[in-house]
């Protein structure tokens, strides 16, 4: 069955994952869940059941785990965790054949969702949850109608109507928790520090919901929550909405809150299992479109910050990032090293090769760029054939060096161009600053100037600005 689907989430194995070591490991989690569970039953049935999410979470972040062993531990889980409870051994195992069979099928229906979705990334991914949830929770319901009719003489259509919205809500408070949450190895995103005031604004509205009982108090936090939902990513979203999807099911099931309704009334039940779950839905949906919003946005203010062809930085976002490193305060031991240079001859290059061959060439160039950056260092595409670099230096040696460095790499380079090899070289206009310029447009005007008198200095050579902070020329 695990070639349904290539891993979906994370894409990370688990490594020398034996059969039994599945098998153990699904069984604790589902038992865990289970236990939850079972501690928080009141007289109709549990107040929250995480288990089942969490089984199906954990199927879905670690597809090794979807075997064979695998739901055969999440049924012993089950199994088990009933037994402690003092069930009797065919009802015990009813439950546990209703659980794995919902889970099973809600598993395989999320499978076949694109990964994007499985992470809430795009507009539409609760929506598609949604609708992959719901045919795992019917199973779940004909399998749990024909136990009450058989064990309990109860109605069928009563467990058919309320164990699909108890399974959902379930679902849809912890689900996405574990859907978004990020693998240690990834590399978080990099955001603004969210402000506080919305997560303080939704304790209250809970507070006041808590103190202000009755039917509608549940919708209290809404507002709120709609807030978080608009100002926080997807994952902080979803770890509020668990917060108070839980908090709505255990206090209101076990009667810690007074909503003023009957609890043990199975059409009430569902009444307010239906309002936790659209308290839940709204905002997870609202957060999840953002999330496509600020995707697109990033993907607009990176394109026009990067120039088309070379992916460096163009010359407006090259300036203003130079502009925002120079006005910070260099550090003890912190110069910079800034090079100008431009492409010798390129238009030869152009007229006898052809505009390809030359883009080839600006290609080639800018790969040799990258390589010479590291971490917090710049390098961009003014335009044409001139580019830009701002690499760090404590000294005026190590900004000779890595001048050098660049030099000798760019002259080296060559380019294939169907059988005809193409070589460049660059002059290089540079100076190595160990205190801030007082007029950083006048030194990048000047560092120009340098570079152009390489140029008049026979080519392929660096010539060293006299400026305030910065070397002697060489």
């Amino acid at each position: 069955m695990s070639s349904l689907a290539p891993p979906l989430l994370s894409g990370h194995a688990v490594p020398g994952m034996t059969t039994l070591r599945r098998f153990v490991l699904v069984a604790a989690l589902v038992a865990g869940g289970a236990m939850i569970g079972l501690l928080s039953r009141h007289a109709f049935s549990v107040a929250f059941w995480p288990a089942n999410a969490v089984l199906v979470g954990a199927m879905l972040r670690k597809p090794l785990l979807f075997r064979p062993s695998g739901w055969a531990g999440a049924f012993a889980g089950f199994l088990t965790t009933d037994l402690v409870f003092d069930r009797n051994v065919e009802l015990s195992a009813f439950f546990a054949l209703a659980n794995t069979a919902g889970t099973l099928t809600a598993t395989l229906a999320l499978r076949r969702l694109d990964p994007a979705d499985l992470r809430l990334e795009r507009v539409h991914s609760v929506l598609r949850i949604l609708a992959g949830l719901i045919p795992g929770c019917c199973v779940a319901a004909l399998i749990g109608a024909v136990l009450v009719v058989v064990e309990f003489h109860g109605s069928a259509a009563q467990t058919l109507l309320t164990w699909p919205a108890s399974e959902l809500v379930n679902y849809l408070v912890v689900l996405p928790v574990l859907l978004t949450l990020r693998h240690p190895d990834a590399q978080p995103p990099r955001i603004a520090e969210p402000p506080l005031w919305p997560a303080g604004a939704l304790a209250l509205s809970c507070v006041a919901a808590v103190q202000f009982d009755g039917p509608g108090s549940i919708m209290f936090p809404m507002p709120a929550l709609l807030l978080c939902a608009l100002t926080y990513p997807v994952a902080i979203t979803a770890v509020l909405t668990m917060l108070l999807g839980t908090g709505c099911l255990v206090t209101i099931g076990l009667g810690m809150v007074a909503i003023g309704q009957d609890m043990a009334i199975p059409r009430l039940v569902l009444s307010v299992r239906i309002a936790v779950a659209f308290l839940v839905l709204v905002p997870l949906t609202i957060s999840s479109a953002m999330a496509v919003q600020d995707a697109l946005l990033r993907q607009l203010r990176d394109a026009a910050d990067h120039d088309g062809l070379t992916g460096l930085l163009n010359r407006r976002a090259f300036e203003t990032r130079l502009q925002e490193r120079l006005a910070q305060h260099l550090p003890p031991g912190g110069g910079l090293a800034l090079l100008w240079l431009d492409l010798d001859h390129f238009k030869a290059i152009n007229d006898r090769h052809g505009h390809p061959a030359g883009d080839a060439v600006l290609c080639a160039v800018a790969d040799t760029l990258r390589g010479v950056c590291g971490p917090g260092e710049l390098c961009g595409r003014l335009g044409g054939e001139e580019f830009a670099l701002l690499l760090s230096a404590p000294d005026r040696a190590a900004a000779h060096r890595a001048a050098e460095r660049l030099r000798a790499a760019i002259g080296a380079q060559r380019v294939d161009w169907h059988g005809t090899t193409i070589h460049a070289t660059a002059s290089i206009g540079a100076c190595h600053l160990t205190r801030l310029p007082a007029d950083a447009a006048a030194l990048l005007r000047r560092l120009d100037e340098a570079m152009y008198r390489a140029k008049r200095g026979g080519r392929n050579r660096i010539e060293w600005l006299d400026a305030p902070g910065a070397a002697r020329a060489a």
